[in-house]
């Protein structure tokens, strides 16, 4: 059986609110903030499809699918382009509020914050001194499962 690693390279995302802590090879490109190409039907949480590498891509806003907020776009707002993980989509793209920043993770330093959850995040740790969310990304990826361009 293969060693699991000591440490996980990941990335803290910028998000309104907490940052995601996630691994590095969840986010498989940031691209400038742009308008969706098609816009959206359905779901307030789905705010249209991106035509990426000769894909179409939905784009979300992660605060309204987790009911944690409005969709806000700062000053500093970018898309990630997020590799899924268990779902039918090979990609969708979420609204960032700025630059990733490179970490490296252990178990040893993360320490789970005792607060409530919304249905799209698994956990809220602290990092050293940051606080992050880990988001349920199969949560997101199960309601992406159903998700159409117009």
């Amino acid at each position: 059986m293969a060693e699991l690693p000591e440490d996980i390279p990941s990335l803290l995302v910028p998000m309104y609110g907490r940052p995601w802590l996630v691994p590095n090879i969840i986010v498989a490109e940031i691209i400038p903030l742009r308008q969706p190409d098609r816009p959206a039907q359905g779901a307030e949480w789905l705010l249209g499809f991106l035509n990426w590498r000769d894909e179409i891509i939905p784009l979300i806003s992660f605060e309204r699918l987790n009911e944690s907020g409005q969709v806000t776009i700062g000053s500093d707002a970018r898309i990630a382009v997020i590799n899924n993980v268990s779902g039918k989509v090979k990609f969708y793209a979420v609204v960032i509020q700025g630059i990733p920043r490179a970490t490296r993770v252990s178990s040893a330093d993360l320490v789970e914050e005792p607060t409530d959850s919304g249905p799209a995040e698994s956990m809220n740790v602290q990092l050293g001194g940051d606080l992050a969310v880990i988001p349920d990304l199969d949560a997101i990826e199960r309601a992406l499962e159903d998700v159409k361009a117009a």
